[in-house]
C-alpha cells in the first residue's frame, strides 16, 4: 500500500482472511446513505424506543417533513444545528433532515449545563438548537440567552412524543418521564423564536425538501466537539465522506468476520447504548447501523439495572452493539445477567471503545452472551475508528489492526518528524520495557476517515494534520504508542498522562490493565500524583473493589499484591480504595478529577 510505511498487518498472514484491504467506496452524502438503505429496506424497522418503533419508509417521511419544516424556518447549506437530546427518535430525525439540506450536525452531549451549552452554540456559530424540555428548564431556563449571539430559534421536544400514548401517559403521570408541560413551552425569549418539535414536522407536511447540492468530500456533516481534556474543546469537522467512509470500512470489518452480521442486515439491531452526542454513538451505533439497515434500538440512558440492557438487546434481536469497558464490566457484574445466557440467538459482534478492555471483562461478557467483542481505538477526530482488532485473531491489550485504507505510524515525541521503527516483537508487551523504548512515540493515523481539520482553529489544525512529502495527510493523535511485528497497535497512553517517576516513564492504562488481573478489582484509575518529598511524581491508583470482596481486603493487602506483580518502577507507591471512580457520560474513567482529589 505503501512503499515508505512498513505495514506488516497488511501480510496474508496476519489480516482477517477475506476482509479487503481495499475499499471501492460509495462516495456518498450522508443524506443519500440514508436515502439507499430505505430504498433496500423501507418496511423494516428502523428505530425502536421503549415500545415504539418505525419503519425505513415512515422515519423517511418524519426526516423529510423535518428537514421541510427546518428550511421554512430559514435553515440552509452551512447552517450549524445543534442537537441536544439523548438517544431517542427525535435525535435520528432531527440529524438526517439536516445532512438532508446541507446542513451541519452540531451534537451537543446531554446533561451539559448553561455555559457548556453556550460555548458551543456559539464556538460553532449554531443558528438552531434542538433541546429536550426538561434539559431546557433544568439548565436554560431564565438564562440569558442572548449569550447565544449567532442563535436565532430554540425548537423543543419532549421525550414522551415517541412513546406509545399509555406509556407516555403513565410515565409523565409517575415523574418517570421527565417533562415540562406544553403550554408552558415559551414562544419567545428575547430576539430567540421558539417552536415545537412536532410543529415543525406539521409545518412540513406535505414533505418538499429543497434539493441541495452536497460534495461529500468536502462539505462538513457533522461537528462534533472534543471533551476539551486537552483545554478549551474544539469543533472537529467531520465531512459527509469521512463518517460514510467510516461506516463501510467497518461493516467491510464486521460483514466476512461474522457473517451472521451480514445476513440480518434489514432484521437485526443496533445497539445504541453510547450517546449520539459522542462520535463513538454517533458514528459506530446509528450511522454504521442505518448503513447496515440494522433496527436501531435506542437507550436514552442505560437502565440503572444493567441487566436490563441484555433482556431489550435479547428482545429486540440485537445483532451487533458498540461500548465501553465500565459498561461491559457493570452488565458481568449484575447478579441478574446470567438469567439472559444462552438466550441470544442474534448478538455475534461488539465492539469496545474508549479505554483498554480487560481480558477478563471480554472473557465474561463473551460466555454470557456467544459473542464476540474485539477492541478498537479511534478518535472524534477519525470518525473515529481506526483500528479494530481481528475477530478470529484477537491479540491481549492490543486494539487491533488499521482498518481497511489506513495507515499508521510513530513518530518521536520531541518534533514528530522522525519516524520510528516498528517494534521487532510479536508482541511488545511482555518484551524488556527499557528495550523497547526506541520504538515508542506518538501515533499518526492516515486514511479516508479522517477530518478536515477543527472549526475556526487554524493553529489546532495545523498542529494536528500534517502533509507528508506524498501529499497524505496525518493526524497526531498525541496517544502514546507502538506497533507490533505483526502490526498490532498498542496504546501506552496519552501524553499527557504519563507519569514520570524517577526518570521512568510510566503509561497509567498499562498499570490498570495490571491491577485488573486482581480477582477482587471491580475498577481502577491510576495517575501521577505529588511526590511526598516535593519533587517530581508518584504513582497512585485509586480502586473499586467488587462486592463480594467488600471487607475482605485492605488497601495494605492490594499494595503487598501490586508488589509482588508489576514492575518496582511502576507498582503504584499508593492506593486508595473508593465506592465508585468518576465517569464521562460514555463510561470512560475520568483520570483527571481523580489527579484533582
Amino acid at each position: 500500500m505503501a512503499n515508505d510505511i512498513p505495514t506488516p498487518w497488511l501480510d496474508d498472514k496476519i489480516w482477517p482472511k477475506g476482509v479487503p484491504k481495499k475499499i471501492d467506496y460509495d462516495v456518498i452524502s450522508l443524506g443519500e446513505m440514508f436515502e439507499n438503505t430505505v430504498a433496500e429496506f423501507p418496511q423494516s424497522t428502523a428505530v425502536t424506543f421503549e415500545g415504539w418503533s418505525c419503519t425505513y419508509e415512515q422515519l423517511k417521511d418524519l426526516v423529510d417533513k423535518f428537514a421541510t419544516g427546518l428550511s421554512k424556518i430559514g435553515v440552509k447549506k452551512g447552517d450549524k444545528i445543534a442537537i441536544d437530546v439523548p438517544n431517542c427518535p427525535q435525535f435520528i430525525i432531527a440529524y438526517y433532515a439536516t445532512v438532508k439540506l446541507g446542513a451541519i450536525v452540531n451534537p451537543i452531549i446531554p446533561l451539559h449545563k448553561f455555559v457548556e451549552i453556550a460555548y458551543q452554540v456559539n464556538d460553532s456559530e449554531s443558528k438552531v438548537l434542538i433541546i429536550m424540555d426538561a434539559l431546557y428548564k433544568e439548565y436554560l431556563e431564565g438564562k440569558d440567552l442572548s449569550k447565544m449571539e449567532k442563535l436565532e430559534h430554540v425548537i423543543l421536544t419532549g421525550l414522551g412524543e415517541y412513546l406509545p400514548k399509555i406509556k407516555a401517559v403513565l410515565g409523565k403521570a409517575l415523574g418517570k418521564v421527565p417533562h415540562v408541560k406544553e403550554k408552558l413551552w415559551p414562544e419567545k425569549v428575547g430576539n430567540v423564536d421558539f417552536h415545537k418539535f412536532q410543529g415543525i414536522i406539521e409545518n412540513g407536511t406535505p414533505p418538499k425538501v429543497p434539493k441541495v447540492k452536497i460534495n461529500p468530500k468536502e462539505d462538513v456533516g457533522t461537528l462534533i466537539y472534543t471533551g476539551g481534556t486537552t483545554g478549551v474543546p474544539k469543533g472537529v469537522k467531520l465531512s459527509h465522506f469521512n463518517l460514510n467512509a467510516n461506516a463501510q470500512q467497518g461493516t467491510a470489518w464486521i460483514y466476512i468476520q461474522v457473517p451472521k452480521t451480514k445476513e440480518l442486515r434489514g432484521i437485526g439491531g443496533s445497539g445504541c447504548l453510547i450517546p449520539f452526542g459522542h462520535v463513538f454513538g454517533l458514528s459506530t451505533a446509528m450511522n454504521l447501523g442505518v448503513y447496515c439497515g440494522y433496527k436501531l434500538i435506542c437507550f436514552p440512558a442505560p437502565p440503572e439495572k444493567r441487566a436490563d440492557i441484555l433482556k431489550k438487546l435479547v428482545d429486540e434481536d440485537a445483532v451487533y452493539i458498540p461500548a465501553v469497558p465500565t459498561l461491559y464490566n457493570q452488565i458481568n457484574q449484575d447478579p441478574d445477567s446470567s438469567k439472559y445466557k444462552g438466550k441470544f440467538k442474534s448478538l455475534a459482534a461488539c465492539l469496545s471503545g474508549g479505554s483498554a478492555l480487560p481480558p477478563e471483562v471480554k472473557r465474561k461478557f463473551e460466555d454470557l452472551t456467544d459473542a464476540l467483542i474485539i477492541e478498537g481505538y479511534g478518535a472524534s477526530e477519525t470518525s473515529p475508528i481506526v483500528t479494530g482488532g481481528p475477530f478470529h485473531r484477537y491479540k491481549i491489550g492490543s486494539p487491533g489492526l488499521p482498518m481497511p485504507d489506513t495507515l499508521i505510524k510513530i513518530m518521536d515525541l520531541d518534533e514528530g518528524t522522525k519516524m520510528l521503527p516498528i517494534c521487532p516483537h510479536a508482541n511488545c508487551d511482555e518484551a524488556d520495557p527499557e528495550e523497547c523504548e526506541k520504538y515508542i512515540g506518538e501515533l499518526c493515523c492516515c486514511g479516508p476517515q479522517i477530518m478536515l481539520g477543527y472549526y475556526n482553529k487554524p493553529k489546532a489544525t495545523e498542529s494536528a494534520l500534517r502533509k507528508d512529502e506524498k501529499g497524505r495527510i496525518w493526524y497526531y493523535t498525541s496517544d502514546i504508542s507502538c506497533i507490533d511485528s505483526e502490526g498490532y497497535l498498542h496504546i501506552k497512553d496519552r501524553k499527557r498522562d504519563m507519569i514520570k517517576y524517577k526518570g521512568h516513564g510510566v503509561f497509567p492504562a498499562e498499570v490498570e490493565n495490571l491491577i485488573y488481573q486482581n480477582p477482587a478489582v471491580n475498577e481502577v484509575g491510576v495517575v501521577g500524583a505529588p511526590h511526598p518529598d516535593g519533587v517530581g511524581e508518584t504513582i497512585k491508583a485509586f480502586i473499586s473493589i467488587k462486592p463480594e470482596y467488600q471487607g475482605k481486603i485492605m488497601e495494605e493487602e492490594m499494595m503487598e499484591w501490586c508488589k509482588e506483580n508489576i514492575s518496582p518502577y511502576k507498582y503504584p507507591r499508593e492506593i486508595q480504595f473508593i465506592e465508585e471512580l468518576p465517569k464521562t457520560l460514555i463510561g470512560k474513567i475520568k483520570r483527571r478529577e481523580l489527579k484533582e482529589e
